[in-house]
């Protein structure tokens, strides 16, 4: 089925109950806006990612090798840049329910602040060895995650309020699109740093994003108007605690434990890969592509099925098998003699294993809620934002940790052993917790005049 046709399809079905035209035209925005939102969303989260990812081809041996911090602090600048995202999102939450401010230029700040603290990152090149490059890295990392996590939060608001019924389509498709930008960043910036050294990936990339800043602010669809009196049938205070049961907590688990090893994985393999293979900063960024597009079309694959089947834990708990076996062989745990084409494999099914995690877990919660307002959607992702967020903090600092006092194959037995017991507990969760029952509201009595 293509993109047109699923909108096509989903724009039939949809009527406000009295089998109103009107009602069904304002609930799905026509073809050539759908294109023109989802480009604007598509390029955003791929620059915004790439703002993250792509200091992980270089940033690790310029900043031991030439600057001189230890591994432990690397794991702080490459953490702290995620642990912003647990800070600033419920504050935008509360921005987004307050309704005060247009949720398109709440997003268009956020890649602002993005871009520009990316470009002045390329200073950081001019300051001392030691402390001075640690604080001064370190504090403009921080002012970029700020805008990092507007902008990831406010793409799925902005999704809530233009292509809602086709979600289940848009939201694989932005994790694609993350994934892609974890795959490129890196291969871009590993070429970028050997032509024009340290500073030239933070010129591009926050240049770019600079771009498509000012580019959404001119031609960006105007917001939908919305009627004040109508609301998403719940008070947006009250959104948060709808989400706090367990099913959906062990959720928001699953996905903060998949960006834990995504994390240290992104973390790691570039300086592995250097002391193993004597790999360059372009061969090692171009490793990033095995995962990053196994990572891709996982994620839109299994995103896509999730709406077929019951319930699309099924697929997590498939999907993270084969994410086991990846870091089997990319240990490796086993006794073989591991090669590059090794490697290249423990990547693909690392990535494939574990691009669902996020996409499934976050449509079983819409699922399991049975809504899919933009309150609804504000509560989930002050949720699930955080913890992803939490879980690319702790990655760096387990890898730095690991990596100061023990071997990097010990690293991969415990982030092994890690995903094993998440699978068992949401396992457990899938055949054994308690399903919701959501109580259906009744039709409204008709009052019969005299």
């Amino acid at each position: 089925m293509s993109f047109e046709d699923a909108c096509d399809g989903e724009n039939r079905d949809i009527t406000d109950g009295t089998g109103s035209r009107e009602a069904s035209e304002h609930s799905l925005p026509s073809k050539r806006r759908i294109a023109l939102v989802l480009s604007f969303l598509c390029l955003g989260c791929l620059l915004q990612g790439a703002t993250y990812s792509h200091v992980t081809s270089f940033f690790n041996k310029y900043a031991v090798r030439h600057k001189f911090l230890s591994s432990t602090q690397y794991g702080i600048i490459m953490g702290s840049y995620c642990l912003v995202f647990v800070i600033v999102t419920p504050i935008v939450a509360k921005i987004v329910t307050s309704k005060r401010f247009e949720d398109n230029y709440v997003m268009f700040l956020g890649w602002a602040v993005d871009a520009v603290f990316c470009i002045l990152t390329s200073t950081t090149s001019h300051l001392k060895e030691g402390t001075h490059f640690f604080l001064g890295t370190l504090t403009l990392r921080l002012c970029s995650a700020i805008g990092c996590a507007i902008g990831f939060f406010m793409l799925y608001i902005v999704l809530a309020t233009e292509m809602n019924q086709i979600n289940h389509i848009v939201i694989p498709l932005l994790e694609t699109v993350y994934a892609v930008s974890v795959m490129i960043g890196p291969a871009f910036s590993g070429m970028l740093y050997d032509y024009g050294g340290y500073p030239l990936p933070f010129w591009v990339i926050g240049g770019i994003l600079s771009t498509l800043t000012v580019s959404a602010l001119l031609f960006f669809p105007k917001p939908v108007a919305v009627k004040p009196d109508q609301n998403d049938g719940c008070n947006p205070s009250e959104g948060l605690m709808r989400t706090l049961e367990l099913p959906i907590i062990v959720n928001v688990l699953c996905a903060l434990n998949g960006f834990v090893i995504i994390s240290f994985n992104e973390s790691t393999l570039a300086l592995q890969l250097d002391l193993k293979f004597g790999m360059s900063t372009s061969e090692s960024g171009r490793m990033f592509f095995a995962a990053g597009s196994t990572y891709a079309f996982s994620s839109l694959l299994f995103g896509y099925i999730s709406k077929r089947i019951s319930d699309p834990r099924y697929l997590v708990i498939l999907a993270n098998s084969i994410a086991i076996i990846g870091l089997i062989l990319q240990g490796p745990l086993i006794p073989i003699t591991q090669t590059k084409n090794t490697v290249i494999i423990a990547q693909m099914l690392l990535g494939f294993g574990l691009g669902p995690t996020y996409v499934c877990s976050f449509l079983q919660a819409l699922k399991y809620l049975d809504s899919e307002s933009k309150d609804t959607y504000a509560a989930l992702s002050t949720l699930f934002t955080p913890a992803t967020s939490v879980g690319c903090t702790i990655g760096p600092l387990m890898a730095g940790l690991i990596l100061e006092y023990f071997s990097y194959k010990t690293g991969v037995m415990i982030i092994s052993a890690q995903l094993i017991c998440m699978m068992g507990f949401l396992i457990a969760t899938v055949f054994f917790a308690t399903p919701r029952k959501v109580a259906k509201p009744e039709p409204p009595v008709k009052q019969i005049s005299v």
